[in-house]
Protein backbone atom coordinates (compact mmCIF):
# COMPACT_ATOMS: atom_id res chain seq x y z
CA UNK A 1 0.00 0.00 0.00
CA UNK A 2 1.38 3.44 -0.93
CA UNK A 3 2.25 5.99 1.75
CA UNK A 4 -0.53 8.19 0.39
CA UNK A 5 -3.17 5.52 1.11
CA UNK A 6 -1.70 4.81 4.56
CA UNK A 7 -1.99 8.50 5.45
CA UNK A 8 -5.52 8.63 4.06
CA UNK A 9 -6.56 5.59 6.13
CA UNK A 10 -5.01 7.04 9.29
CA UNK A 11 -6.88 10.30 8.75
CA UNK A 12 -10.14 8.40 8.18
CA UNK A 13 -9.71 6.34 11.38
CA UNK A 14 -8.87 9.42 13.45
CA UNK A 15 -12.00 11.16 12.13
CA UNK A 16 -14.15 8.13 12.89
CA UNK A 17 -12.71 6.83 16.18
CA UNK A 18 -10.62 9.71 17.51
CA UNK A 19 -6.88 10.04 17.90
CA UNK A 20 -5.22 6.87 19.17
CA UNK A 21 -2.96 6.58 22.21
CA UNK A 22 -0.83 3.73 23.49
CA UNK A 23 -1.59 2.26 26.92
CA UNK A 24 0.52 3.90 29.58
CA UNK A 25 1.11 7.06 27.57
CA UNK A 26 1.29 10.17 29.72
CA UNK A 27 0.32 13.41 27.99
CA UNK A 28 3.11 15.93 27.95
CA UNK A 29 3.23 19.59 27.06
CA UNK A 30 5.27 20.52 23.96
CA UNK A 31 8.72 21.86 24.72
CA UNK A 32 9.92 24.83 22.69
CA UNK A 33 13.48 24.34 21.58
CA UNK A 34 15.88 27.21 22.10
CA UNK A 35 17.26 28.91 19.01
CA UNK A 36 20.60 30.01 20.48
CA UNK A 37 23.46 29.98 17.96
CA UNK A 38 25.87 27.06 18.48
CA UNK A 39 29.33 27.64 19.84
CA UNK A 40 32.53 27.21 17.84
CA UNK A 41 33.22 23.84 19.46
CA UNK A 42 29.70 22.63 18.66
CA UNK A 43 30.21 23.49 14.99
CA UNK A 44 33.60 21.76 14.90
CA UNK A 45 32.24 18.58 16.52
CA UNK A 46 28.93 18.49 14.66
CA UNK A 47 28.41 15.19 12.84
CA UNK A 48 26.40 17.04 10.16
CA UNK A 49 29.27 19.48 9.58
CA UNK A 50 31.81 16.65 9.36
CA UNK A 51 29.60 14.72 6.93
CA UNK A 52 29.20 17.86 4.81
CA UNK A 53 32.97 18.36 4.80
CA UNK A 54 33.64 14.81 3.61
CA UNK A 55 30.87 14.98 0.99
CA UNK A 56 32.13 18.35 -0.22
CA UNK A 57 35.70 17.17 -0.63
CA UNK A 58 34.52 14.04 -2.46
CA UNK A 59 32.33 16.16 -4.76
CA UNK A 60 35.25 18.48 -5.57
CA UNK A 61 37.50 15.54 -6.49
CA UNK A 62 34.80 13.98 -8.66
CA UNK A 63 33.98 17.23 -10.46
CA UNK A 64 37.63 18.14 -11.02
CA UNK A 65 38.25 14.74 -12.61
CA UNK A 66 35.14 14.91 -14.82
CA UNK A 67 36.03 18.44 -15.91
CA UNK A 68 39.35 17.47 -17.53
CA UNK A 69 39.09 18.03 -21.30
CA UNK A 70 39.94 15.08 -23.54
CA UNK A 71 41.79 17.44 -25.89
CA UNK A 72 43.17 20.76 -24.57
CA UNK A 73 41.59 23.75 -26.24
CA UNK A 74 44.03 26.12 -27.98
CA UNK A 75 44.23 29.51 -26.37
CA UNK A 76 44.03 32.67 -28.45
CA UNK A 77 46.00 35.74 -27.59
CA UNK A 78 43.56 38.12 -29.21
CA UNK A 79 40.58 38.75 -26.97
CA UNK A 80 37.35 40.31 -28.09
CA UNK A 81 36.63 43.78 -26.77
CA UNK A 82 33.94 43.79 -24.07
CA UNK A 83 30.45 44.74 -25.19
CA UNK A 84 28.86 47.83 -23.74
CA UNK A 85 25.73 47.58 -21.60
CA UNK A 86 23.67 49.02 -24.46
CA UNK A 87 24.93 46.35 -26.87
CA UNK A 88 24.12 43.63 -24.35
CA UNK A 89 20.60 45.02 -23.90
CA UNK A 90 20.01 45.06 -27.66
CA UNK A 91 21.38 41.52 -27.95
CA UNK A 92 18.95 40.25 -25.31
CA UNK A 93 16.05 42.13 -26.91
CA UNK A 94 16.83 40.65 -30.34
CA UNK A 95 17.01 37.17 -28.87
CA UNK A 96 13.66 37.33 -27.11
CA UNK A 97 11.79 39.26 -29.80
CA UNK A 98 12.69 37.59 -33.05
CA UNK A 99 16.36 37.71 -33.97
CA UNK A 100 17.84 34.21 -34.06
CA UNK A 101 21.45 34.90 -33.16
CA UNK A 102 22.25 34.10 -29.54
CA UNK A 103 24.59 36.78 -28.28
CA UNK A 104 26.71 37.25 -25.18
CA UNK A 105 24.80 36.22 -22.03
CA UNK A 106 22.04 34.22 -23.74
CA UNK A 107 22.58 30.50 -23.19
CA UNK A 108 22.86 27.65 -25.68
CA UNK A 109 22.03 25.19 -22.87
CA UNK A 110 18.76 23.22 -22.91
CA UNK A 111 15.90 25.34 -21.62
CA UNK A 112 14.70 24.77 -18.08
CA UNK A 113 11.22 23.24 -18.29
CA UNK A 114 8.43 23.13 -15.74
CA UNK A 115 7.22 19.78 -14.41
CA UNK A 116 4.89 18.71 -11.65
CA UNK A 117 4.85 15.82 -9.20
CA UNK A 118 2.34 14.47 -6.67
CA UNK A 119 2.09 12.61 -3.38
CA UNK A 120 0.66 9.60 -5.25
CA UNK A 121 3.63 9.31 -7.62
CA UNK A 122 6.81 7.31 -7.21
CA UNK A 123 10.00 9.24 -6.30
CA UNK A 124 11.34 11.03 -9.37
CA UNK A 125 8.06 10.69 -11.30
CA UNK A 126 7.02 14.01 -12.85
CA UNK A 127 5.03 15.34 -15.80
CA UNK A 128 4.26 18.64 -17.56
CA UNK A 129 1.14 20.48 -16.43
CA UNK A 130 -0.95 19.29 -19.39
CA UNK A 131 -0.39 15.63 -18.38
CA UNK A 132 -0.05 15.57 -14.60
CA UNK A 133 -3.75 15.80 -13.65
CA UNK A 134 -4.66 12.81 -15.84
CA UNK A 135 -1.72 10.87 -14.38
CA UNK A 136 -2.93 11.58 -10.83
CA UNK A 137 -6.43 10.32 -11.64
CA UNK A 138 -5.04 7.21 -13.35
CA UNK A 139 -2.90 6.45 -10.30
CA UNK A 140 -5.89 6.78 -7.96
CA UNK A 141 -8.05 4.55 -10.16
CA UNK A 142 -5.34 1.84 -10.02
CA UNK A 143 -5.65 1.88 -6.20
CA UNK A 144 -9.44 2.00 -6.17
CA UNK A 145 -10.04 -1.57 -5.01
CA UNK A 146 -7.76 -1.20 -1.97
CA UNK A 147 -10.02 1.40 -0.31
CA UNK A 148 -12.99 1.93 -2.68
CA UNK A 149 -14.87 4.60 -0.71
CA UNK A 150 -11.87 6.65 0.38
CA UNK A 151 -10.20 6.59 -3.03
CA UNK A 152 -13.39 7.32 -4.99
CA UNK A 153 -14.09 10.33 -2.74
CA UNK A 154 -10.50 11.50 -3.30
CA UNK A 155 -11.09 11.19 -7.04
CA UNK A 156 -14.26 13.29 -6.68
CA UNK A 157 -12.36 16.06 -4.88
CA UNK A 158 -9.34 15.85 -7.20
CA UNK A 159 -11.31 16.08 -10.44
CA UNK A 160 -13.52 18.97 -9.27
CA UNK A 161 -11.34 21.07 -6.93
CA UNK A 162 -11.02 23.94 -9.42
CA UNK A 163 -14.75 24.63 -9.02
CA UNK A 164 -14.99 24.74 -5.23
CA UNK A 165 -18.55 26.08 -5.11
CA UNK A 166 -19.81 23.26 -7.31
CA UNK A 167 -17.88 20.64 -5.32
CA UNK A 168 -19.20 21.96 -2.00
CA UNK A 169 -22.79 21.74 -3.25
CA UNK A 170 -22.19 18.19 -4.47
CA UNK A 171 -20.84 17.08 -1.07
CA UNK A 172 -23.65 18.86 0.80
CA UNK A 173 -26.36 17.29 -1.36
CA UNK A 174 -24.79 13.84 -1.22
CA UNK A 175 -24.70 14.06 2.59
CA UNK A 176 -28.41 14.92 2.67
CA UNK A 177 -29.32 11.87 0.59
CA UNK A 178 -27.16 9.65 2.82
CA UNK A 179 -28.58 11.15 6.04
CA UNK A 180 -32.13 10.42 4.86
CA UNK A 181 -31.26 6.73 4.49
CA UNK A 182 -29.36 6.49 7.80
CA UNK A 183 -32.13 8.27 9.75
CA UNK A 184 -34.94 6.34 8.01
CA UNK A 185 -33.48 2.87 7.30
CA UNK A 186 -36.86 1.22 6.74
CA UNK A 187 -38.28 3.86 4.40
CA UNK A 188 -37.82 2.59 0.84
CA UNK A 189 -38.50 5.96 -0.76
CA UNK A 190 -35.26 7.38 0.65
CA UNK A 191 -33.20 4.55 -0.79
CA UNK A 192 -33.97 5.59 -4.37
CA UNK A 193 -32.33 8.59 -6.02
CA UNK A 194 -33.81 9.40 -9.40
CA UNK A 195 -31.24 10.34 -12.02
CA UNK A 196 -33.72 12.87 -13.40
CA UNK A 197 -34.20 14.47 -9.99
CA UNK A 198 -33.33 18.12 -10.82
CA UNK A 199 -31.37 18.67 -7.59
CA UNK A 200 -29.41 15.44 -7.93
CA UNK A 201 -28.79 15.97 -11.64
CA UNK A 202 -27.54 19.54 -11.21
CA UNK A 203 -25.60 19.33 -7.95
CA UNK A 204 -24.32 15.75 -7.77
CA UNK A 205 -24.44 13.88 -11.07
CA UNK A 206 -22.79 16.76 -12.95
CA UNK A 207 -19.59 16.29 -10.91
CA UNK A 208 -17.03 13.88 -12.32
CA UNK A 209 -16.75 10.61 -10.36
CA UNK A 210 -19.88 11.33 -8.23
CA UNK A 211 -21.55 8.22 -9.68
CA UNK A 212 -18.46 6.16 -8.82
CA UNK A 213 -18.62 7.36 -5.19
CA UNK A 214 -22.24 6.21 -4.91
CA UNK A 215 -21.55 2.82 -6.51
CA UNK A 216 -18.57 2.15 -4.23
CA UNK A 217 -20.74 3.08 -1.21
CA UNK A 218 -23.47 0.48 -1.84
CA UNK A 219 -25.69 2.13 -4.45
CA UNK A 220 -26.64 0.27 -7.63
CA UNK A 221 -27.70 1.88 -10.91
CA UNK A 222 -31.05 0.35 -11.93
CA UNK A 223 -34.10 0.88 -14.04
CA UNK A 224 -37.25 0.46 -11.93
CA UNK A 225 -40.98 0.59 -12.56
CA UNK A 226 -42.95 3.39 -10.99
CA UNK A 227 -46.52 3.20 -9.71
CA UNK A 228 -47.88 4.22 -13.12
CA UNK A 229 -45.86 1.41 -14.79
CA UNK A 230 -43.42 3.89 -16.28
CA UNK A 231 -39.71 3.13 -16.01
CA UNK A 232 -37.18 5.36 -14.31
CA UNK A 233 -33.41 5.22 -13.90
CA UNK A 234 -32.33 5.41 -10.27
CA UNK A 235 -29.48 4.85 -7.84
CA UNK A 236 -30.81 2.30 -5.36
CA UNK A 237 -29.21 1.54 -2.00
CA UNK A 238 -29.63 -2.18 -1.41
CA UNK A 239 -29.10 -4.23 1.72
CA UNK A 240 -28.73 -3.20 5.35
CA UNK A 241 -25.01 -2.38 5.46
CA UNK A 242 -25.39 1.17 6.77
CA UNK A 243 -21.73 1.19 7.82
CA UNK A 244 -20.81 1.88 4.21
CA UNK A 245 -22.88 5.06 4.35
CA UNK A 246 -21.24 6.05 7.64
CA UNK A 247 -17.84 5.51 6.00
CA UNK A 248 -18.97 7.62 3.07
CA UNK A 249 -19.95 10.50 5.37
CA UNK A 250 -16.59 10.25 7.13
CA UNK A 251 -14.72 10.20 3.82
CA UNK A 252 -16.63 13.24 2.56
CA UNK A 253 -15.82 15.08 5.80
CA UNK A 254 -12.05 14.61 5.41
CA UNK A 255 -11.95 14.60 1.62
CA UNK A 256 -9.29 16.64 -0.10
CA UNK A 257 -7.96 16.99 -3.60
CA UNK A 258 -4.62 15.64 -4.74
CA UNK A 259 -3.28 18.79 -6.36
CA UNK A 260 -0.21 18.79 -8.65
CA UNK A 261 2.91 20.01 -6.84
CA UNK A 262 5.57 22.03 -8.63
CA UNK A 263 8.75 19.98 -9.05
CA UNK A 264 11.51 22.15 -7.55
CA UNK A 265 14.08 20.43 -9.79
CA UNK A 266 16.74 21.12 -7.15
CA UNK A 267 20.29 21.14 -8.50
CA UNK A 268 23.70 21.78 -6.97
CA UNK A 269 26.23 23.31 -9.35
CA UNK A 270 29.97 23.80 -8.91
CA UNK A 271 31.26 27.08 -10.30
CA UNK A 272 34.01 26.84 -12.90
CA UNK A 273 36.24 29.61 -14.24
CA UNK A 274 34.04 29.99 -17.31
CA UNK A 275 30.74 29.81 -15.39
CA UNK A 276 28.20 32.56 -15.96
CA UNK A 277 25.99 32.52 -12.91
CA UNK A 278 23.39 34.81 -14.50
CA UNK A 279 23.14 32.57 -17.55
CA UNK A 280 19.51 31.38 -17.43
CA UNK A 281 17.76 29.58 -20.29
CA UNK A 282 14.01 29.54 -19.74
CA UNK A 283 11.18 27.74 -21.54
CA UNK A 284 7.93 29.47 -22.51
CA UNK A 285 6.28 27.99 -19.38
CA UNK A 286 7.98 30.66 -17.28
CA UNK A 287 6.13 33.45 -19.05
CA UNK A 288 2.48 34.32 -18.65
CA UNK A 289 2.55 36.11 -22.02
CA UNK A 290 2.91 34.49 -25.43
CA UNK A 291 5.59 35.53 -27.94
CA UNK A 292 3.16 37.74 -29.86
CA UNK A 293 2.14 39.49 -26.65
CA UNK A 294 5.79 39.98 -25.71
CA UNK A 295 6.40 41.68 -29.06
CA UNK A 296 3.49 44.02 -28.45
CA UNK A 297 4.84 44.74 -25.00
CA UNK A 298 8.25 45.54 -26.50
CA UNK A 299 6.58 48.16 -28.67
CA UNK A 300 5.02 49.66 -25.56
CA UNK A 301 8.44 49.86 -23.95
CA UNK A 302 9.36 52.52 -26.43
CA UNK A 303 7.10 54.78 -24.42
CA UNK A 304 9.24 54.23 -21.32
CA UNK A 305 11.46 57.21 -22.12
CA UNK A 306 8.43 59.47 -22.45
CA UNK A 307 6.97 58.11 -19.22
CA UNK A 308 10.19 58.77 -17.37
CA UNK A 309 10.05 62.40 -18.41
CA UNK A 310 6.45 63.00 -17.41
CA UNK A 311 4.67 63.24 -14.10
CA UNK A 312 2.81 60.02 -13.35
CA UNK A 313 0.07 59.50 -10.82
CA UNK A 314 0.18 56.85 -8.10
CA UNK A 315 -2.59 54.95 -9.87
CA UNK A 316 -0.53 54.84 -13.09
CA UNK A 317 2.51 53.52 -11.25
CA UNK A 318 0.45 50.87 -9.43
CA UNK A 319 -1.13 49.76 -12.70
CA UNK A 320 2.29 49.26 -14.29
CA UNK A 321 3.49 47.32 -11.24
CA UNK A 322 0.49 44.98 -11.40
CA UNK A 323 1.10 44.35 -15.11
CA UNK A 324 4.69 43.41 -14.30
CA UNK A 325 3.61 41.01 -11.53
CA UNK A 326 1.25 39.15 -13.87
CA UNK A 327 3.92 38.70 -16.51
CA UNK A 328 5.65 35.62 -15.07
CA UNK A 329 4.37 32.22 -13.95
CA UNK A 330 7.54 30.78 -12.45
CA UNK A 331 10.96 31.75 -11.21
CA UNK A 332 14.27 29.92 -11.17
CA UNK A 333 16.44 31.00 -8.25
CA UNK A 334 20.16 30.40 -7.76
CA UNK A 335 21.84 30.79 -4.37
CA UNK A 336 25.64 31.13 -4.44
CA UNK A 337 27.43 29.88 -1.34
CA UNK A 338 30.87 31.05 -0.17
CA UNK A 339 32.36 27.62 -1.04
CA UNK A 340 31.54 28.25 -4.75
CA UNK A 341 28.61 25.83 -4.89
CA UNK A 342 25.29 27.05 -6.29
CA UNK A 343 21.92 25.81 -5.06
CA UNK A 344 19.22 26.07 -7.77
CA UNK A 345 15.44 25.52 -7.49
CA UNK A 346 12.20 26.46 -9.27
CA UNK A 347 9.29 28.31 -7.65
CA UNK A 348 5.97 29.81 -8.64
CA UNK A 349 6.35 33.56 -9.00
CA UNK A 350 3.42 34.03 -6.58
CA UNK A 351 5.10 31.99 -3.82
CA UNK A 352 6.30 33.90 -0.79
CA UNK A 353 9.92 34.67 -0.01
CA UNK A 354 9.36 32.59 3.15
CA UNK A 355 9.16 29.42 1.01
CA UNK A 356 12.53 30.13 -0.61
CA UNK A 357 14.15 30.91 2.75
CA UNK A 358 12.76 27.73 4.35
CA UNK A 359 13.98 25.55 1.47
CA UNK A 360 17.50 26.95 1.82
CA UNK A 361 17.31 26.52 5.61
CA UNK A 362 16.38 22.86 5.19
CA UNK A 363 19.23 22.32 2.70
CA UNK A 364 22.20 23.56 4.74
CA UNK A 365 24.25 21.27 6.95
CA UNK A 366 24.05 23.27 10.19
CA UNK A 367 21.21 24.39 12.45
CA UNK A 368 20.42 27.55 14.39
CA UNK A 369 22.80 29.84 12.51
CA UNK A 370 20.96 32.91 11.16
CA UNK A 371 21.69 33.81 7.56
CA UNK A 372 20.50 36.18 4.84
CA UNK A 373 19.92 35.92 1.11
CA UNK A 374 21.18 39.07 -0.53
CA UNK A 375 21.63 40.31 -4.08
CA UNK A 376 21.12 43.12 -6.56
CA UNK A 377 17.95 41.45 -7.86
CA UNK A 378 16.02 42.22 -4.67
CA UNK A 379 13.81 45.28 -5.06
CA UNK A 380 13.63 45.72 -1.28
CA UNK A 381 17.03 44.79 0.17
CA UNK A 382 16.21 45.80 3.74
CA UNK A 383 17.02 42.53 5.52
CA UNK A 384 15.28 39.19 5.04
CA UNK A 385 12.88 39.73 7.96
CA UNK A 386 11.25 42.55 5.98
CA UNK A 387 10.83 40.33 2.91
CA UNK A 388 8.72 37.64 4.56
CA UNK A 389 5.16 37.66 3.25
CA UNK A 390 6.10 39.21 -0.11
CA UNK A 391 5.99 37.19 -3.32
CA UNK A 392 9.02 36.48 -5.47
CA UNK A 393 7.47 38.56 -8.25
CA UNK A 394 6.96 41.52 -5.90
CA UNK A 395 10.63 41.32 -4.93
CA UNK A 396 11.82 41.31 -8.54
CA UNK A 397 12.98 37.67 -8.40
CA UNK A 398 10.98 36.47 -11.43
CA UNK A 399 11.53 34.91 -13.91
CA UNK A 400 15.12 34.34 -12.65
CA UNK A 401 17.49 35.68 -10.05
CA UNK A 402 20.90 35.14 -8.49
CA UNK A 403 21.20 35.61 -4.73
CA UNK A 404 24.08 35.18 -2.31
CA UNK A 405 24.14 33.25 0.96
CA UNK A 406 25.53 35.29 3.84
CA UNK A 407 25.85 34.23 7.46
CA UNK A 408 24.66 36.94 9.86
CA UNK A 409 27.26 39.45 11.01
CA UNK A 410 26.16 38.70 14.57
CA UNK A 411 27.83 35.28 14.40
CA UNK A 412 31.35 35.07 15.82
CA UNK A 413 34.02 34.87 13.04
CA UNK A 414 35.55 31.84 14.77
CA UNK A 415 32.29 29.95 14.19
CA UNK A 416 32.19 30.95 10.53
CA UNK A 417 35.75 29.72 10.02
CA UNK A 418 34.72 26.20 11.09
CA UNK A 419 32.26 25.91 8.19
CA UNK A 420 33.97 24.51 5.09
CA UNK A 421 30.94 23.30 3.14
CA UNK A 422 27.43 24.65 3.55
CA UNK A 423 25.00 22.27 1.85
CA UNK A 424 23.96 18.87 3.21
CA UNK A 425 26.06 15.84 2.16
CA UNK A 426 23.26 14.26 0.13
CA UNK A 427 23.02 17.43 -1.97
CA UNK A 428 26.77 17.76 -2.45
CA UNK A 429 26.88 14.16 -3.68
CA UNK A 430 24.61 15.21 -6.58
CA UNK A 431 26.72 18.25 -7.53
CA UNK A 432 27.52 18.78 -11.19
CA UNK A 433 29.84 21.16 -13.00
CA UNK A 434 28.30 24.44 -14.08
Amino acid sequence: MSSFLKNLLAKHKEKKYGKGHRLGDVPTLPVTASREPPTSSQIANSSKSEAARLAGEAALQRLQYSNRPAHPRPTTSASQPPKSEVEKAFALKDHYFGKKEIVDNVSLKPKTKINFTSSVFQPGEKYPIEEVEDKIEQNLIQNLEIEPILVSVTLLFTANYKNKEKLDKCVETMNKFVDNIINNPTEKKYRKIRLENPIFKEKVYSCKYADMVLKKSGFVAKTVKLDDDKEDDVFLFEGDDLEKLENLKSALAIGEAIVPELDRDVKVLKIQESSRMNDFSLSDDFFNLKIEELRKEQALRNEAVEKAGMLRTKAMRERDEQMELRRYNYSIIRIKFPDDFIFQAIFKSKEKFDVLYELVQNSISFDNIPFELIGHSLKKPNGNSNLMGLTLAELGLAPSALLYFKISDLIDPSIKSKIHFYLKPELLEQAQNF
